[in-house]
């Protein structure tokens, strides 16, 4: 198993290793083909030490996604800068590199987000998520307008733009090649200087 993966460097407990497993099982075979099997092959221990945890997959993939997503609420950037730069920050975040792990990580949770369609728990755990990252960006953007720095009428929706291209992206870096991010980051960072900061 290669950990390339930030978050599972260093996994702490059978727990974080049972997730790790999991995260890399899921990416070589998929959400249809994933089973408790390939996730022990994965683990490299007994299965039944996966079965004293979890019930079944869906229960396993279900805290696989809280793990994950939890993380990404640990890396939003705090807003300790001008709402100017932070916008920088969040754009660059948005857009980042196309390296092995992005790509991974944003395939894992869009397969994942496919799910929250017929699963309430899935919806649940994204809902959280999104409305926390959401309202995040909109704290900084409202002390934007604040400072003079920014010009929008409602920052809530603002942010919910902000968010969609985020998750917009995630898609497109497993769909799309380089030059199409390229253009999308052009075109946004346009918006930003046009629509959003102050003249």
């Amino acid at each position: 198993m290669t950990n390339e993966i930030t978050f599972f460097q260093n996994p702490e407990g059978t727990r974080e290793e049972i997730l790790e497993a999991t995260f890399y099982a899921l990416r070589q075979h998929g959400y249809a083909d994933l089973t408790i099997s390939k996730i022990g092959d994965e683990f490299g221990k007994s299965q039944s030490l996966i079965y004293h945890h979890y019930d079944n997959k869906d229960e396993l993939l279900v805290d696989l996604l809280d793990y994950m997503l939890e993380q990404v609420e640990n890396q939003v950037p705090l807003p300790n800068q001008s709402p100017e730069a932070y916008i920088d920050v969040i754009v660059d975040e948005i857009f980042g590199t196309s390296n092995n792990s992005d790509i991974e990580f944003s395939q894992a949770v869009i397969e994942l987000r496919a799910q929250a369609a017929h699963d309430d728990d899935y919806n649940r755990l994204f809902r959280r998520s999104d409305d926390f990252i959401r309202k995040q960006i909109a704290r900084v953007i409202q002390a934007g307008v604040d400072a003079g720095a920014f010009t929008v009428e409602d920052p809530s929706q603002t942010a919910a733009l902000f968010h969609t291209v985020l998750v917009g992206i995630q898609a497109e870096r497993i769909t799309s090649d380089e030059d199409t991010i390229d253009d999308v980051r052009a075109e946004f960072r346009r918006y930003v200087e046009n629509c959003l900061l102050s003249e």
